[in-house]
């Protein structure tokens, strides 16, 4: 059948119901935007309507990437044989934008995602397989988690800092292993005041390793009874450090075990991740989940774009902003990912971290010149994805030009080297 008995369905996503459109090659409305139920029978309904309207002709269906609510319809439908697309919500917003008149409905939503495949202007967003799927869920949980620790820890330094302004100013890291162990013996300057100098100092030396001993005992002793800390409420946030200190001693044993699966699930994604510089198990397990599959991406600079990781350009009549940021209009998680790594490939000598230099020698400050780090991995991460190939600090073009000059040298040059 040609192009023009093609019809197109379009699927707003919702937590607890969809909205379905569908129309033909002329922009006609063949079924009113239809609401259904995310469960079995709403499905069921769904698909017995497509049924009743397409009688054998060929149907595209389109829906948003609506956080996670689109995951179970978009299986139920692909497993039903039917051709799913699955679109950025920022198209159908620019289509919406489209009309002249402001109106924003879950009715207007599906038509206008219907009209953008009609009109074949989109891209399509990237659906995992089943093993990137799981990295996924496990690495998305896992930086969850590591966010939810440093909140623990900024609740307990607000806490602190009208409770025993001073204590932090003791500790290079006030949630080190040693300033827990104070804090748990004491919560509050009043009760620490009650401890007698011996039993703290073993304490700090068994906790530090013995880096630490009697005169930060000390210095904790005199901060204590000097402290300019509240005592109205000194209880209730006494026991609120006591709690915070609690569930962050439970999140700990949480990650691991979390980090250990994901360890695992690393002997599972292409083994060329885990050459990258600056890489974890970890973040190679992240790196493969947010780019699955690959070829989603022609050319790197769309893997640049689906990071958030291209410039931001403003430019009108004779004004061209100087300062270009990221976009960030991108997966959050992937650009987290790249981020991460390119912090930590520019704490070790390699290509990536005399790129760093560079750019803060040319006038970057850090952040900026880390970002630029990111993306130039980024378009790293493609190409050693795409060829499915180890990373090598040099092009392997380059190496082998490298060695065949070597080869055909003469040997008195050859000589003349040695």
């Amino acid at each position: 059948m040609s192009q023009r008995d093609t019809l197109f369905c379009g699927i707003d996503i919702g937590k607890a119901r969809h909205v379905a459109c569908v129309i033909d090659a002329d922009g006609g409305r063949l079924m009113r935007s239809q609401s259904f139920t995310n469960d079995a029978a709403g499905f069921a309904l769904l698909r017995q309507r497509l049924e009743d309207i397409r009688r054998g002709k060929p149907l595209l269906i389109a829906m948003e990437a609506t956080g996670h609510y689109w995951y179970a319809l978009h299986e139920y439908l692909t497993l039903q044989g039917h051709q799913v697309i699955v679109l950025n919500p920022l198209q159908t917003s620019h289509q919406a934008r489209k009309q002249i008149r402001k109106t924003k409905t879950d009715k207007k939503d599906a038509y206008h995602i219907a009209t953008l495949v009609k009109n074949g202007d989109f891209l399509r967003t990237v659906i995992p397989g089943d093993v990137a799927t799981t990295c996924r869920q496990l690495t998305r949980l896992w930086f969850a988690l590591r966010c939810q620790r440093t909140r623990l820890g900024q609740l307990i330094g607000s806490t602190l800092e009208w409770l025993w302004p001073e204590f932090e100013g003791h500790f290079a890291d006030p949630l080190c292993a040693t300033a827990q162990a104070v804090l748990r013996l004491a919560p509050s300057p009043q009760a620490l005041c009650a401890v007698d100098l011996p039993t703290l100092t073993t304490l700090i030396e068994t906790t530090s390793r013995r880096k630490l001993g009697e005169d930060l005992a000390r210095r904790l002793l005199e901060s204590a009874r000097t402290s300019v800390g509240m005592r109205r409420g000194n209880q209730g946030a006494t026991e609120a450090i006591t709690t915070l200190l609690l569930q962050l001693d439970a999140n700990k044993p949480v990650r691991q075990r979390l980090g250990d699966k994901i360890e695992a699930l690393s002997a599972n994604i292409p083994a060329c991740l885990l050459t990258l510089p600056g890489v974890s198990p970890i973040s190679a397990v992240s790196l493969f989940a947010e780019t699955d599959p690959i070829s989603t991406f022609t050319n790197p600079d769309q893997l640049v774009a689906f990071a958030g990781l291209d410039p931001a350009v403003f430019q009108s009549g004779e004004y061209d902003a100087p300062h270009r940021h990221v976009s960030k209009r991108g997966s959050p998680h992937l650009r987290r990912t790249l981020w991460l790594m390119a912090m930590g490939a520019i704490l070790h000598p390699g290509p990536l971290r005399d790129y760093y230099q560079r750019r803060r020698k040319g006038g970057l400050h850090h952040t900026s010149a880390v970002t630029a780090t990111a993306l130039k991995l980024c378009r790293i991460t493609w190409r050693i994805m795409t060829d499915q190939r180890d990373y090598t600090p040099e092009p392997p073009a380059r190496q082998v030009s490298v060695a065949a000059v070597k080869t055909n040298a003469s040997p008195k040059k050859r000589k003349a080297s040695r």
